[in-house]
């Protein structure tokens, strides 16, 4: 899956550099959206403007003002004055999973997305939990099991082999790695997570609790 596949693409809401700050406020909230790029009128990106930078448009010294006071101040400041400037980007060809690395390890909340150095759409951190609830089955009813395996070739097959075997039916599938590593680094152990039908609940652990080394962590209906 990749950016193209679960960004919101053009016609996006945007502003430009001589927007009014309050305007940019007013599109925001009519849209409860929490981004808008900054644009030319090439839609050539020029920056950001977020909920965050919105609020340090406010001068310390406004604080006390009634909100028309305030109003009127944040209508003489231009969104290309407290824009953020030096934008994280990605592009349509981006596999998810990285613009979700990206936003994570730079603790931003959305991704313009440029062809070209045009912006084509936008992909944000709502964008990529929808995505993970997708993936992981959150709306597809079943049994859900936790367990955790030994970091090693063929676990996942074997898992996935025994539960076949009593006619469950693996519809979602996550994984994640232990803390715990080896002295070489790698990881001992790997969690996986996934969405069981076909089967019960307690065929499902009679037969998973067979299965050396293997820990159940948690199984519940949903």
């Amino acid at each position: 899956m990749l950016v193209k596949d679960r960004m919101t693409p053009q016609p996006l809401v945007v502003v430009t550099p001589d927007t009014p700050v309050t305007e940019a406020q007013r599109l925001m909230q009519d849209h409860d959206i929490r981004h808008l790029p900054v644009v030319t009128h090439h839609d050539n990106l020029v920056g950001l403007l977020t909920r965050e930078t919105m609020l340090q448009a406010i001068p310390w010294s406004a604080a006390s003002l009634s909100a028309l006071e305030t109003q009127y101040i944040l209508s003489k400041v231009t969104v290309g004055k407290v824009m953020i400037r030096d934008v994280m980007t990605t592009t349509e060809d981006v596999a998810v999973e990285e613009a979700a690395r990206i936003m994570v390890d730079h603790k931003i909340g959305c991704l313009p997305v440029l062809r070209e150095g045009a912006l084509v759409g936008i992909i944000t951190d709502i964008d990529l939990l929808s995505t993970t609830m997708e993936m992981l089955g959150a709306r597809r009813p079943g049994l859900r099991l936790s367990v955790m395996v030994p970091y090693r070739v063929g676990e996942i097959a074997r898992l996935s082999a025994a539960i076949a075997s009593i006619g469950g039916n693996m519809t979602a599938f996550g994984t994640w790695e232990s803390e715990a590593a080896s002295a070489s680094g790698v990881p001992e152990r790997m969690g996986i997570v996934l969405r069981v039908d076909g089967v019960s609940r307690e065929q499902l652990v009679a037969t998973v609790e067979k299965l050396a080394e293997i820990e159940i962590l948690d199984v519940r209906e949903m």
